[in-house]
């Protein structure tokens, strides 16, 4: 960390070696926090637990190449020795395949190590990720968006500690230091400031001696750990470390790899699909009573256009679920249609309301959503899109808030329009239209093209000669019914 920090947190520059541990006391508590439960230790790297398969039988760790390969890179795939610990030492997953990205081997010149050093290994599980509360861990978010520049950015790994720019005995940053009791896992922020490596790499500055927001850098140690960003109210993995230097730490940039990782573990969670409600499953959102205190959570629907929904938190089990009204477009005939979706806290021992902030036990509070056939009996066949949020509110530690942005992408068939052509062709802006050819309207209604001399008017491009739309639109269409 940066000589400020480290002076904030205790730590005695004229004294690094006596005050060190002192000093990174809140970053390792930081570090061993719920939110942080997934990241785990192989050997001389730091890694990151990303679920485990259907049959329980493996796990799938995500870390640098080098982590994996442990030498130059000579094969894609090859076989691994060694343990992953969680942040309790325990061994979740020992032996088994290293897969290297796919730019490993002989990646573009522009690209280089930066942007191509990245790996999943497919282990032999020996134990399940668990909570301080003996709780299944759950499975963390690998980023898949483009927002990554500008905002704040989370390190944790097992790095060597330091401050500004010396470690603890003065002589290079990159000499070892143990704390006396414990592990070195630690925390620190800075914000990505830059995409290179043909896009495939993030970059962080290290600012050593003033007071910033870019107040820690990574270590040897550190390579392989995650990088995680806070968007739209959801923790996710937005790189992997490479490395870097005095003033800057280095990533792969994750959401170029997402279909990758995706291809070696099918059942990893993305950030997209995890925080769209569709029409075929159930969504189900982190556990936020970890990041409040001491409190469960309970959802609302603040005032928007998009959306409404229960207002107020409450402590009643009520009816098991509440029900969140979308204004959804339809992205095929661009009209608006309410939605409903249900939306229920799983509290462990019940299903509750959205808005209840009644537990049982373990503080649970997973939002879940799921769109129900017979709650929308009279919507017609569409495919619904738009964006809403909800509201987190701690119950007791009425400091938590937080906001979050979710997307609907809801596609309804029936029998009448299962087959992908309607009866009559949807209107197309600037087709060539022969009199009397019908069409389908945007409003679903049906109209003919007038013969001589209005038909060339139905092939216009300009909008006003849209049927059931266009200001022009009755000197080209007849309409049917």
């Amino acid at each position: 960390m940066n000589h400020p920090n480290f002076i904030k947190n205790g730590g005695d520059v004229n004294n690094i070696p006596n005050t060190l541990e002192m000093a990174y006391g809140p970053l390792r508590e930081k570090a061993l926090s719920a939110r942080f439960d997934a990241v785990g230790k192989i050997y001389a790297c730091t890694a990151t637990w990303l679920g485990d398969s259907k049959d329980g039988k493996k796990s799938y760790i995500l870390t640098g190449a080098h982590c994996a390969d442990w030498k130059e890179p000579t094969a894609a795939k090859g076989p691994y020795v060694g343990q992953f610990k969680d942040k309790n030492g325990k061994v979740i997953a020992e032996d088994g395949v290293y897969y290297s990205g796919p730019y490993r081997i002989n990646p573009p010149e522009e690209m280089g190590g930066n942007g191509s050093d990245i790996a999943m290994l497919v282990l032999n599980k020996k134990a399940d990720m668990l909570d301080s509360k003996g709780q299944p861990v759950s499975q963390p978010w690998i980023y898949d968006g483009s927002e990554e520049i500008n905002n704040t950015v989370n390190f944790l790994g097992y790095g060597n500690w330091g401050t500004g720019d010396v470690s603890a005995n003065g002589q290079s940053p990159q000499d070892d230091f143990a704390p006396q009791e414990g592990s070195k896992r630690a925390a620190g922020e800075s914000v990505i400031d830059e995409l290179f490596a043909m896009d495939y790499a993030l970059s962080a500055p290290y600012h050593p001696n003033q007071d910033s927001k870019a107040w820690a850098r990574l270590a040897p140690g550190d390579s392989g750990s995650a990088w995680w960003q806070h968007h739209r109210g959801f923790w996710s993995i937005v790189g992997v470390t490479k490395g870097g230097s005095m003033t800057s730490s280095h990533a792969v940039r994750v959401a170029k790899y997402a279909q990758w990782i995706k291809s070696v573990y099918p059942q990893v969670r993305t950030f997209t699909s995890m925080t769209t409600v569709d029409a075929t499953h159930e969504l189900k959102l982190p556990d936020l009573s970890h990041e409040a205190k001491d409190s469960s959570v309970s959802y609302t629907v603040p005032k928007q256009s998009a959306a409404t929904g229960p207002t107020d938190a409450d402590w009643d089990l009520g009816q098991g679920h509440s029900i969140i009204q979308l204004n959804l477009r339809d992205v095929n005939q661009g009209y608006y249609h309410q939605v409903n979706i249900r939306a229920w806290r799983d509290v462990g021992c019940a299903k509750a309301p959205m808005n209840s902030a009644v537990s049982c036990g373990q503080n649970q509070s997973s939002l879940v959503l799921k769109f129900m056939s017979e709650d929308n009996e009279s919507l017609p066949a569409g495919h619904y899109q738009g964006v809403f949020t909800v509201s987190a509110q701690g119950w007791n530690d009425k400091a938590y808030t937080n906001t979050l942005t979710l997307h609907a992408d809801i596609r309804i068939t029936d029998e009448e329009t299962s087959n992908p052509e309607p009866e009559y062709p949807n209107y197309q802006r600037g087709h060539a239209y022969k009199a009397g050819d019908i069409v389908t309207a945007r409003n679903g209604k049906l109209y003919q093209c007038k013969g001589f001399p209005y038909t060339a008017y139905c092939g216009y491009k300009s909008a006003a000669y849209e049927p059931g739309k266009g200001v022009a639109a009755y000197l080209a269409w007849k309409a049917l019914r």
